[in-house]
């Protein structure tokens, strides 16, 4: 019963702010919408990690479905950018995690782990297995997605498209496409998708709906993903996080308030700076460097997306390398940052 309720809370809310305009509407309109239902109804909110693993598995099959012959190109040149940005936010990471450590009685470990630009599901429970207290990880970890799919884009939106810059760079367009064609995608995305989760590779559901519904894209050019797929992959997202966030998370946060504020300005700077860096290299545009600076999860990125304007498949396919190397990379190497400040 509460799966429903958590469900018509999330469509309610997202459905409103989506016809008021806001940057990613339907995602943080269900964000709020199931936090509220969880905090009135004591936390009886809910939804199946499944509804996260069909948001990751369409998020893909969109990425997927926008690749064209030319795009593929240029991923070499992404490839550079990508260590650019995973390099930067591996800055941002160790600063404010240390910042954190001196100024709060959190031990290196979880400080460190607090602030790692990763997934909201992946995170929490790796930081965990390696020994970090749970509640600070996934509650500064909501606040960095909350940084990211609300205020990152409402900042995006607001600065004015570069029109013939993106036409100069190749703007990603996405077919109108039917119905059949988006099932036909989906059923494609859903079963790499699905491959990718058993196959324990880190990222790996949403990876492999990429990749493979790439496959299917260059083998069959009208594979696209219809317009209301991606707002229902939105609102499951923005639901799954919604969900997790109760009463003890707000409680948790009101003593991690100044840590909550050194995240959200690190990585505010971390982002202008990533941003600059790429602009002035002539990857992307301001718009695009801002979307590939932001610290929040791939595929909430490629729902959130077309919703700003930005139709550059190249950012998107960014993220999900960013993804898979913050969640392959830096557990290990913040372990051994915090193993030489534990006395």
């Amino acid at each position: 019963m509460y799966v429903v309720l958590s469900l018509l809370s999330a469509i309610a809310v997202g459905l409103l702010l989506d016809r008021l305009h806001v940057p990613g509407g339907m995602m943080v309109g269900a964000v709020i919408g199931a936090c509220a239902l969880n905090l009135i109804s004591g936390g009886l909110a809910d939804l199946p990690p499944v509804a996260k693993t069909a948001a990751q598995i369409v998020a893909g099959a969109f990425i997927g479905a926008g690749v064209r012959r030319e795009d593929l190109k240029k991923m070499r040149s992404i490839l550079s950018t990508t260590a650019i940005v995973v390099f930067f936010l591996f800055l941002v990471n160790v600063v404010s995690g240390l910042i954190i450590y001196w100024i709060s009685p959190l031990d290196p470990l979880t400080a460190l782990m607090a602030t790692v630009p990763g997934g909201i599901s992946e995170i929490p429970i790796i930081a965990v297995e390696m020994g970090a207290d749970a509640t600070p990880v996934l509650t500064l970890q909501l606040v960095r997605l909350v940084m990211g799919i609300a205020i990152f884009p409402s900042i995006i939106a607001k600065i004015p498209q570069e029109e013939h810059y993106e036409e100069e760079k190749g703007e990603y367009r996405r077919p109108a496409g039917d119905l059949f064609n988006t099932v036909l995608t989906l059923a494609v995305g859903t079963a790499f998708g699905l491959l990718g989760r058993v196959s324990g590779v880190p990222g790996g559901t949403m990876a492999f709906a990429s990749l493979g519904t790439v496959g299917f894209k260059l083998l069959y050019p009208k594979a696209c993903v219809i317009i209301p797929v991606r707002k229902v992959a939105q609102c499951l997202s923005g639901t799954y996080v919604g969900v997790g966030i109760g009463w003890a998370q707000l409680v948790a946060l009101q003593h991690l308030v100044m840590p909550a504020l050194v995240l959200l300005v690190c990585y505010t700077l971390g982002a202008l700076v990533i941003s600059t860096v790429l602009r002035r290299r002539g990857v992307f545009n301001l718009r695009e460097s801002l979307l590939a600076a932001t610290p929040a999860g791939a595929s909430d990125m490629a729902l959130i997306s077309a919703d700003l304007g930005v139709h550059n498949v190249q950012i998107i396919l960014l993220q999900v390398m960013r993804f898979i190397a913050v969640i392959v990379l830096f557990p290990t190497l913040l372990q051994v940052i915090a193993s030489l400040l534990t006395p």
